[in-house]
């Protein structure tokens, strides 16, 4: 591994190392076993074919569309490390296996049974992230056990593959995207907020945009391309999380949430006390309560609840 390049994904910057021919290693920043291998006078090297070839793969990948066959690759390890790998490689786009499975796959090639436990080892030692697909093994009943470059990031990509939903920081924020932001937000309000007094969400609606167009950053869930949710959020403090009500139940909103947590570095949100659903979500996230004001910031009569990540979560 003499050769490296960085590639930005929405879910955190990749490594990408080569020996000058093939892939060789490919990890998420800060993931377990982050660049093992790679050599102490290792170079950045951009324009190697072979990192060309897995940058035209992986955005293909995160755009949601399946990239078809993968780049070369040239993977180090114990024979056995190395037949996991390659059985890996069977498990396709939007496909899953259990450890189970995948290890009897494992012991037939071999010729001697392979225990799940032996084969979660060399899964999570898996030095191409992605490419050879490890966040497609799950647990016996479907559970996300464990992932090198974190749970959250596992979910993130089985979403992408098996939903064709996207999450990503919105680089642009054009008039089509704001318009269609600002009517998830209405479809969601009226969903959710049904403590609002008549007119309140017209009379809040033309404020929307600026607040859209304003917020520091701003994520956004797509399905299929088209917008199905958002989290706005500025310095570590999140200002807003509407998601479709049609989407509802199915993730969109951990998803969000989570990436902004993981990667934004999002420790702080205020909720309506009386969308019970709201705060449920966010004492499953994790958050606590800090402060309750008997209303909100313009006055009205909508307690809010300021809340705060906890240590533990």
């Amino acid at each position: 591994m003499r050769h490296t390049s960085v590639y930005r994904t929405p879910l955190g910057e990749f490594l990408l190392a080569s020996d000058g021919v093939a892939l060789t290693g490919l990890w998420f920043e800060g993931q377990c076993r982050f660049a093992a291998g790679l050599s102490p006078d290792a170079g950045e090297r951009p324009d190697l074919p072979a990192f060309l070839e897995a940058r035209s793969w992986l955005d293909a990948y995160f755009r949601g569309d399946d990239p078809g066959e993968p780049p070369a690759t040239m993977l180090s390890g114990t024979p056995f490390q190395r037949a996991v790998w390659d059985e890996l490689r069977f498990v396709g786009f939007g496909q899953t296996a259990t450890y189970g499975a995948l290890a009897a796959r494992v012991g037939e090639r071999l010729g001697r049974p392979a225990s799940a436990r032996a084969v979660g080892s060399a899964v999570g030692r898996n030095p191409v992230s992605v490419i050879v697909g490890c966040h497609r093994v799950l647990g016996a009943h479907g559970e996300l056990t464990g992932y090198a470059g974190g749970v959250w990031r596992k979910r993130a990509l089985l979403a992408l593959e098996r939903e064709g939903l996207v999450v990503a920081e919105a680089a642009e924020r054009t008039a089509s995207l704001v318009r269609a932001l600002v009517d998830v937000w209405e479809r969601s309000v009226r969903a959710t907020h049904d403590f609002l007094l008549p007119g309140e969400v017209g009379r809040m609606r033309p404020v929307v945009p600026g607040a859209i167009e304003g917020v520091p950053r701003l994520l956004v869930a797509r399905r299929s391309g088209v917008p199905i949710g958002f989290l706005g959020m500025g310095g570590g403090f999140v200002e807003m999380l509407f998601v479709d009500p049609e989407e509802r139940g199915r993730g969109v909103g951990r998803l969000l949430m989570e990436r902004a947590t993981e990667l934004l570095g999002a420790r702080e949100v205020s909720v309506n006390e009386q969308n019970r659903h709201a705060v449920g979500f966010y004492e499953r996230m994790g958050f606590v309560v800090l402060l309750r004001t008997p209303t909100d910031e313009d006055g009205r009569p909508y307690p809010l609840l300021y809340m705060r990540l906890s240590p533990d979560a």
